[in-house]
């Protein structure tokens, strides 16, 4: 009886220093709604019902389209303490997972449609741990990778960035000429190899 009373007072005491954080990239379109017929839908058909992809690029001679829709969410755990000054401060304890939505689009030379193909999965951000005011909310776990800016938005910056990078600007997937990429993509494998950052 008495472990069930205290875990009753636990839960309702983690309960009430809960906190979401939630954030949504390009969530303004329903990706897995839709499906276009092969070879009679033309790439203004696609951005008529989604809008501008999320990344666009040159493919053989035709054009490849590729729309993400992320859905971050970060859960909170507090713990308060009721000692002195120590009643100001909070422990908190982060999880964060994002829900991922791809669809990816390949257009011949006459930008009709000859590959569709959606994918949604899960991917879990890691964890993370503060101590912080009792009053204050922030991010714990790091999901910058997935909230990058598209490149086009980057190029007058770009210019500043290290000779390994400029020289394999050619072959940089943010710039509409050598294929898509995903955000989030790691550093050390495929195109980025050649940048020789971490």
């Amino acid at each position: 009886m008495l472990s069930k009373l205290l875990l009753i007072l636990l839960s309702i005491v983690a309960l009430s220093s809960c906190t979401l954080i939630s954030k949504d990239i390009d969530k303004s379109a329903v990706l897995d709604d839709i499906s276009f017929d092969l070879n009679t839908t033309h790439y203004r058909d696609v951005i008529d019902a989604f809008g501008p992809p999320s990344k666009l690029s040159k493919y053989n001679q035709g054009l490849v389209f590729l729309y993400e829709s992320i859905d971050i969410n970060e859960y909170q755990i507090g713990v308060n303490f009721n000692h002195g000054i120590l009643k100001l401060l909070k422990i908190s304890f982060a999880r964060g997972t994002a829900d991922r939505e791809i669809f990816l689009l390949i257009f011949d030379k006459e930008g009709y449609l000859l590959v569709q193909k959606y994918d949604q999965f899960d991917e879990n951000l890691g964890s993370g741990q503060a101590i912080s005011y009792l009053f204050n909310i922030e991010q714990l776990v790091d999901s910058t990778k997935l909230e990058e800016l598209p490149s086009s938005l980057e190029w007058g910056q770009s210019l500043l960035l290290s000779p390994t990078i400029i020289l394999n600007y050619p072959q940089n997937l943010g710039t509409g000429e050598s294929g898509v990429e995903q955000l989030g993509a790691p550093n050390n494998v495929g195109q980025h190899t050649l940048e020789f950052e971490n």
